[in-house]
């Protein structure tokens, strides 16, 4: 089973030269059919899901990724069915909750209401989610999770919200060859006179805050989480170096974009970035990720990359 990222993060000094890069390819516990991009060929249409399922293959078969992270539904087709990271060096990770605040139908309105808990696995009893979403996870070979939060300045929303992930947490600590990492989202809900900076010092004050809370076994193994400001993100970074932090890829805007917030973050001292929206919804996915290996890696500068892959598009064309 592929172990790039645990490798990586038990070696400072390879984690520095090579940060952590995941594909984050769970976009369907948030979107419906319209949300994971789409195909030219035989048509221009939405991209389906085995059309996904393939594409996540090839990008993972490329070798520019560290991570793949999965809904469980496709976990269990490219872990267990398939057998996809038996051997692959690229560590499979899936989504352990999907918090009400990235429920993203057509036509919903969710993302307008103070986000809320989520459990992706039934269970009769409440208090037994943990265990059992980490059993579930286990089934398909998988000893890596995501828990997300969101937290929105209000008292009664934040402390449900921190109480599920503290009980979630713990159960992580007790439970033998099981670890996560923890996302956290900028506020859902408009905070009147904050800016981003402000945002992400809200955010920033609040990751520490949590983590105060949690002994060295039951901390997550990173925590992903906004870039906004580049001094923000240094002072976070820098804070405790017990606490790895790397950047969400957020909404795509442009393939310049991306890769420019791949560098700031890893050059003012995230060491990893998470990336979905800004590989999937690209032309072409797999030239996009090679790119991406590159600008981390610092092989070739944003421009650079960018120019090499606008030429691989215009070969396309």
């Amino acid at each position: 089973m592929g172990e790039c990222v645990f490798e990586k993060l038990a070696d400072p000094k390879a984690l520095k030269r090579s940060p952590i890069f995941v594909f984050a390819a769970d976009a369907l516990v948030a979107y419906g059919i319209t949300g994971i991009g789409t195909e030219r060929t035989p048509h221009p249409h939405y991209r389906t899901r085995p059309e996904y399922l393939k594409m996540m293959r090839e990008v993972l078969s490329d070798g520019y990724i560290d991570g793949l992270l999965m809904t469980p539904a496709d976990a269990e087709v490219l872990a267990i069915d398939e057998g996809l990271f038996d051997s692959s060096p690229v560590t499979p990770i899936v989504r352990m909750n999907a918090e009400t605040h990235i429920w993203s139908p057509r036509h919903g309105r969710y993302r307008q209401q103070y986000s809320r808990p989520f459990q992706t696995v039934r269970t009769a009893e409440a208090g037994r989610y943990c265990t059992e979403a980490m059993a579930c996870a286990r089934d398909c070979k998988i000893k890596l999770g995501l828990y997300s939060i969101t937290l929105n300045n209000d008292a009664e929303a934040d402390a449900r919200t921190t109480g599920e992930f503290l009980e979630f947490a713990w159960q992580c600590g007790e439970t033998p060859d099981f670890h996560y990492f923890l996302e956290v989202f900028l506020p859902n809900i408009q905070q009147p006179g904050m800016d981003t900076k402000e945002q992400g010092e809200y955010i920033a004050d609040n990751i520490v805050r949590l983590m105060s809370y949690l002994r060295h076994h039951q901390r997550p193994v990173f925590i992903k989480t906004v870039y906004t400001k580049p001094e923000v993100w240094k002072s976070l970074c820098e804070f405790d170096p017990t606490l790895i932090i790397g950047a969400l890829g957020g909404g795509r805007v442009n393939a310049r974009t991306s890769m420019q917030l791949a560098y700031d973050a890893t050059e003012y001292g995230g060491k990893v970035i998470l990336f979905g929206r800004a590989i999937f919804q690209e032309e072409d996915p797999r030239a996009m990720a090679k790119m991406m290996r590159a600008v981390l890696d610092r092989e070739l500068t944003v421009d650079q990359a960018h120019s090499q892959y606008q030429a691989i598009l215009r070969a396309r064309a």
